[in-house]
């Protein structure tokens, strides 16, 4: 029986998902900041912003103020 197994750290869990949804949602090149929130017990979840390459603003967001109003919205 063929078996690969994976560990993967916070950084790559956030670049092969950010990667997974610029490319899903059309962007060519892009810039995104992503974080993961929560712990173990009450669940873990990412927050993410992904925008053209040229858009600057998207450094600035704050992104744990943007999950306390956000729902999810994820397709799994």
């Amino acid at each position: 029986m063929n078996r690969q197994y994976f560990k993967f750290n916070s950084d790559d869990i956030l670049e092969i998902l950010t990667e997974y949804l610029a490319e899903k949602h059309g962007f060519g090149t892009f810039q995104s900041k992503a974080i993961l929130l929560g712990d173990q017990s009450n669940g873990i979840r990412m927050v993410a912003i992904i925008g053209e390459l040229e858009d600057d603003e998207i450094m600035k967001t704050d992104l744990e103020e943007l999950d306390k109003d956000m729902k999810y919205n994820g397709d799994h």
